[in-house]
């Protein structure tokens, strides 16, 4: 298994190079690669959140906690005062908090986290989040899930990769638990196509995402 410099390492190649390719078609422009960039570094590193102990479940919960705090403060920001603010404030994040307890009870290391159907859930999920919640341009959007997807799929195929045991000529156990369609609790699989098959319904201009995902097999 790949370590978390590694995927670091790699998804930030794989993101730059994808961006400079773009930048060079004139397909983005040099202000939004930045963001691209970062989306593909956060993919590469993003899988890794089904581990208890591992660096990118730390940074996440941190992150997510005090963002999701902020933007229901944020939405209420006009109707209430300060003192009542601060208490939505407090109860978000410890809502938040407790999501991430009860996220890492029910999640195994290699479960269906490192899949294929979630790296498309990561996909859909931050291309409606970036339009609905932080108005990105619908292209963009849909760029910037695509990137984080990219990063996603990289991990997935590195650890896979790292299962291989070249000098020993022999294939460890964890091959095949990356790179996956399904896990074995059918439970989980179930629930894993369903939400990815109610995000593909809510996706915002899905004839622009059937043109995009036209545009990427034609490349």
């Amino acid at each position: 298994m790949a370590n978390f410099k590694t995927h670091l390492n790699v998804s930030a190649f794989v993101s730059g190079i994808s961006v400079a390719t773009l930048s060079y078609a004139h397909l983005i422009t040099p202000k939004d690669s930045l963001l691209y960039f970062f989306g593909g570094i956060i993919g590469g590193i993003l899988p890794d959140i089904d581990h208890n102990k591992s660096i990118p479940i730390r940074i996440m919960q941190i992150f997510f906690t005090n963002l999701i705090a902020f933007l229901v403060v944020f939405k209420f920001m006009k109707k209430y005062p300060l003192l009542n603010l601060l208490f939505i404030w407090i109860i978000s994040y410890l809502i938040v908090s407790l999501l991430f307890l009860f996220f890492k009870k029910v999640t195994l290391h290699r479960g269906i986290i490192h899949s294929i159907p979630t790296s498309l859930i990561v996909w859909f999920l931050i291309s409606i989040i970036s339009y609905r919640f932080f108005n990105l341009d619908i292209k963009k959007s849909y760029l910037l899930g695509f990137f984080v997807f990219i990063g996603y799929i990289t991990h997935l195929v590195l650890d896979e990769i790292y299962s291989i045991d070249i000098t020993g000529e022999k294939i460890k156990k964890s091959f095949g638990s990356a790179l996956k369609l399904w896990g074995n609790n059918s439970v989980v699989n179930f629930i894993t196509y369903s939400i990815l098959f109610i995000l593909l319904i809510m996706l915002p201009q899905k004839g622009i995402f059937l043109s995009f995902i036209k545009g990427i097999i034609n490349v």
